[in-house]
């Protein structure tokens, strides 16, 4: 198998072709994070999320003696979220479909086979979204190959490093046996560990964070447009030019872009349509250097599931399996919505939510007449058309109502939020029937994470 690596200065070189404002490899590397130096081998995880049964073995093809692991989710569809195992840095991409992180202390992973890969540079924390399973050069069988490596000689170059075998949750070194695969529950609890919950005071004069506790939330940024948040951050616009910011840390936010038709954020990405809605474009994730991932598109719809974009002339919905490589997976609909690992959409006249089979063009019905459809981490919700009632997806057309009506709703992390219908206060959803707790007061907008 031949990996094509491009490293973090080959993608910074790259972004130079296409903006000569953008830094130098050398400016940008003296700003990258470095991962702490730790002569221990870091607390790897299994790269799924929380609970997720996985199933540990070894191609019949490796040397037995090369410490390779296939790692196989039951039940996983493509698109399932792959997470890093480690905190770290991205230290370079390759094909097929690969990443290497760098943790520290000579210590690396390596990833194959998966789509919307983490761009080299990238920072990531134990637990976040590193690209989405896929059969990228596997021949048609989607798993993770997956690598521990160490070269105690170097925490900056990998050319030299040695791959080990594993040590996952505590258990190993582990050996791979093709015939006698090893069984494991996933302990990354990073996706599902909980929520980050914004909104927009209702003179959309600041922007605050609900605290986790009571109804105390804290101020984080000032006057926005608008609010976009997933895996890849919190965002928010200028309301007098549009330009686009970074939320960084509280109160402290820099500018990535320039205004757009409308942004997207999956888990890793963040996308955005040029204001005359001709091109799609991917930010790089330095300064405000962006690259063009696509033609014209009428709406962007974004989550874990990676990107998607309508056909402003016919309505269909693309999907984006790379830069500028799309393929239709759809009809028009009224509305589309992406969970973590799913595609959802409700029909054109609003009778019918429909979910893609993860293949060509082919949708199954899961559930009736709808109003607006909310998705994320914790799930797909949609609200009553007549009533403005919540219900809550529990499976193909197995609804349950878990709310009234409310002005908006909010997916974020694993928790769903909602703005009473007269904007006077934010709630959570307990998890438990239609039981609501309120978190905070007024609002004109929410975004979660």
């Amino acid at each position: 198998m031949r990996i094509t690596r491009v490293g973090l200065l080959a993608a910074v070189a790259a972004a130079l072709l296409l903006a000569p404002t953008a830094p130098s490899p050398a400016s940008a590397a003296a700003q990258a994070p470095h991962a702490s130096a730790a002569a221990d081998r870091p607390d790897f995880l299994l790269p799924f999320p929380c609970d997720s049964v996985i199933e540990l073995k070894t191609y019949a093809g490796h040397n037995p003696d090369d410490k390779k692991i296939d790692m196989y989710r039951q039940g996983m569809p493509v698109g399932s979220p792959v997470l890093a195992s480690a905190d770290g840095y991205v230290h370079e991409n390759f094909s097929p479909g690969g990443l290497e992180i760098r943790h520290g202390g000579g210590w690396f992973t390596t990833y194959m086979h998966m789509t919307g890969v983490a761009p080299a540079g990238t920072w990531v924390e134990r637990g976040d979204v590193v690209g989405y399973m896929g059969d990228v050069g596997s021949e048609g069988k989607p798993h993770l190959h997956y690598e521990q490596l160490y070269n105690p000689n170097s925490d900056q170059d990998a050319d030299n490093q040695h791959i080990v075998n594993p040590v996952l949750q505590g258990q190993g070194p582990l050996v791979m046996n093709p015939n006698n695969p090893i069984t494991m529950t996933s302990t990354n609890c990073g996706v599902s560990a909980g929520s980050s919950l914004f909104a927009l005071s209702p003179d959309r004069s600041g922007v605050f964070q609900w605290s986790g506790n009571g109804t105390a939330w804290n101020k984080v940024g000032g006057a926005a447009g608008t609010l976009y948040a997933g895996g890849a951050g919190v965002f928010a616009t200028n309301p007098a030019t549009g330009d686009l910011y970074k939320m960084n840390g509280a109160n402290n936010w820099a500018k990535v872009g320039g205004p757009a038709k409308t942004f997207a954020v999956t888990g890793n990405g963040l996308f955005g349509l040029s204001p005359d809605g001709t091109g799609v474009f991917q930010w790089s994730g330095n300064g405000t250097v962006w690259n063009k991932v696509g033609g014209a598109a009428g709406t962007l719809y974004a989550g874990g599931a990676g990107l998607f974009a309508t056909n402003p002339a016919t309505g269909d919905l693309y999907k984006m399996n790379g830069p500028n490589n799309w393929a239709k997976v759809g009809g028009p609909a009224k509305t589309f919505a992406v969970t973590g690992n799913g595609l959802f959409g409700l029909s054109p006249d609003g009778t019918g939510v429909f979910q893609w089979s993860g293949n060509g063009t082919v949708w199954n019905k899961v559930g009736g007449a709808a109003g607006t459809l909310y998705a994320g981490g914790a799930g797909l919700f949609a609200t009553d058309p007549a009533t403005g009632d919540l219900y809550k997806m529990n499976g193909p057309n197995n609804w349950a109502k878990v709310g009234g009506s409310g002005h908006q709703f909010a997916v974020a992390g694993d928790a769903i939020y909602g703005l009473s219908p007269n904007s006077d206060a934010v709630f959570k959803w307990t998890g438990n029937g239609t039981i609501w707790n309120k978190v905070g007061g007024p609002a004109s907008f929410i975004a979660g994470k």
